[in-house]
């Protein structure tokens, strides 16, 4: 258990709060020979095939993808060095409520 003001490496009174808090996630679901995959952030599944080597599941979700930057924009944020308003390195997330707080938007957008 973190003590005092040691919050895991994040400070400031803002970050006390659940919507400074987020985290990725991959699931992976086997039905027979197809595999679906489903995923949040730049957590990256893989699976390896018959000759040994690596292929992609998943798509990471970066600030700097033209569509996850695209989506940022239209919903009222920017993108600067590779992260969302100056924060977020990734573009999708369970959590980080802060950054999902604009008026009128779906949970999509």
């Amino acid at each position: 258990m973190l003590k005092g003001g040691d919050q895991g490496g994040e400070s400031g009174p803002e970050d006390l709060s659940l919507d400074a808090k987020g985290c990725t996630a991959n699931c992976v679901m086997i039905i027979k020979d197809t595999i679906y995959c489903a995923n949040a952030g730049d957590s990256r599944a893989v699976v390896c095939n018959g000759e040994g080597s690596a292929e992609n599941l998943s798509e990471d979700h970066k600030p700097d993808n033209k569509g996850e930057k695209d989506r940022i924009y239209k919903a009222g944020s920017t993108v600067s060095e590779g992260r969302v308003d100056g924060n977020l390195n990734l573009s999708r997330s369970i959590g980080d409520l802060k950054h999902k707080q604009v008026p009128g938007l779906s949970p999509a957008e």
